[in-house]
């Protein structure tokens, strides 16, 4: 069995081992036939304290690693079972190995990833819709903060290494939790790959060509979306924007928003893409961190200090987005324009049947928590009166059908839109 050694033979080289067939035909590779392809060894294994038998398998790896003369490191995690799931175990065992690559000098994590599981992972990644933007797959080698992790049997099928493991007779053990199809990559091993294999019309290899393909697709995105936000570092251009294909828009917003240390995810980046192409004059999106704002022909990043817009001002009608609310006017031209802005100190409103009143008075009557009474809309007519404070008070409201102003908050725990 040929493995992807790229390491210099001087290294110190990290082994996460985890007891099952993968790992422990890689230790006896590594042990063995590659044995003077790295200077030291050192195993690293997480026990996940979810199963009484991990104990056991724990201590045979030290006991392993004793008499074989490499250096072991181990890990119990301590995650509730009612917290445990894949991606938590995963980030904590980055953490352990993080620790024990510094701890130990060490240039090179090895992991035991092979064919197989690269085949899971972008067929994975099709059918969960998690195919771009980035490269698919599994990495042969990817770059940590401090460190390589190299995945040397990365082009190695699991029917090669399970022959392997058979003839040295190599102990390993089996997590029961593999053979249930509970979690979405055991699904795919158990019940989508195996028919794929024993079709004589398909062939589970050309996910590696699907790879490819969109990795180079993927580079020729970024490349356009690069291209786009040159000269556009005040903001974008709504208008350009919105006649780039709809990938590439995904793209530009993606790349762009990452520039102040924002990430939002496809469904969430597709909602402002079609926010940013419809007939709003104005509207904002808090994503992290930062908040974008879309203001006429621009669409632009307010980051730092937590943003709240002051001032909007409607001129005609239309449909607007400030702070949250969503503010659709259909006066009659006489109305317009109208300003729209948050509290002032002093600020009044007439209250039909009470008279004039304090919008501070107003917000403690109605309960309005502290936070939302600094970004509720006040909407002002041209002679500066009050004529709407939220969706508590609006004067308009009795106003003939075809001339209305409407207010609404917008109530979703997805980015403000």
């Amino acid at each position: 069995m040929e493995l992807f050694i790229p390491w210099h033979q001087d290294e110190t080289v990290g082994l996460a081992i985890s007891g099952g067939v993968d790992s422990m035909v890689l230790y006896h590779l590594l042990h063995t036939r590659y044995a003077d392809r790295q200077e030291k060894l050192v195993l690293f294994h997480v026990n996940h304290g979810q199963r009484e038998a991990s104990l056991y398998e724990a201590e045979y790896i030290g006991d392993m690693a004793m008499r074989d003369g490499h250096q072991f490191e181990m890990v119990t995690l301590d995650i509730p079972e009612a917290s445990f799931n894949q991606e938590v175990a995963r980030a904590e065992r980055y953490r352990f190995f993080d620790r024990m690559m510094k701890k130990h000098g060490a240039g090179v994590l090895a992991t035991a990833h092979h064919l197989d599981d690269q085949y899971e992972t972008v067929l994975h990644s099709l059918l969960s819709g998690r195919h771009l933007p980035g490269a698919m797959g599994i990495p042969d080698i990817r770059r940590s903060d401090s460190y390589e992790i190299v995945r040397p049997m990365i082009g190695v099928s699991r029917r090669t290494i399970e022959a392997y493991c058979t003839e040295h007779a190599i102990t390993f053990f089996e997590d029961e939790t593999n053979s249930a199809s509970d979690y979405t990559r055991n699904y795919i091993r158990h019940n989508i790959i195996p028919p794929i294999k024993a079709s004589n019309h398909l062939d589970v290899s050309h996910l590696l060509q699907i790879k490819e393909d969109m990795g180079a697709i993927d580079a020729m995105l970024s490349e356009m979306a690069e291209d786009f936000l040159t000269g556009q570092e005040q903001g974008l251009n709504r208008s350009s924007f919105n006649g780039q294909r709809a990938i590439l828009k995904f793209y530009i917003l993606v790349k762009w928003l990452k520039r102040y240390g924002a990430t939002v995810r496809r469904r969430h980046a597709e909602e402002i893409i079609g926010i940013v192409a419809s007939d709003l004059s104005n509207a904002s999106f808090d994503i992290g961190d930062v908040r974008l704002v879309i203001a006429y022909e621009k669409v632009m990043v307010a980051s730092g200090e937590v943003y709240t817009e002051d001032t909007l001002v409607i001129d005609y009608g239309g449909t607007y987005m400030f702070n949250g609310y969503r503010i659709t006017a259909t006066l009659h031209p006489e109305h317009y324009p109208l300003t729209v802005r948050t509290r002032q100190p002093g600020d009044r409103m007439r209250v039909p049947g009470t008279g004039t009143k304090k919008l501070s008075r107003i917000f403690i009557d109605k309960k309005v928590p502290a936070d939302d009474r600094e970004e509720m809309p006040v909407i002002l007519d041209q002679d500066d009166q009050i004529i709407a404070l939220g969706e508590i008070y609006n004067i308009m409201d009795d106003k003939e059908k075809d001339s209305r102003l409407l207010i609404e908050k917008e109530f979703t725990d997805e980015p403000k839109k």
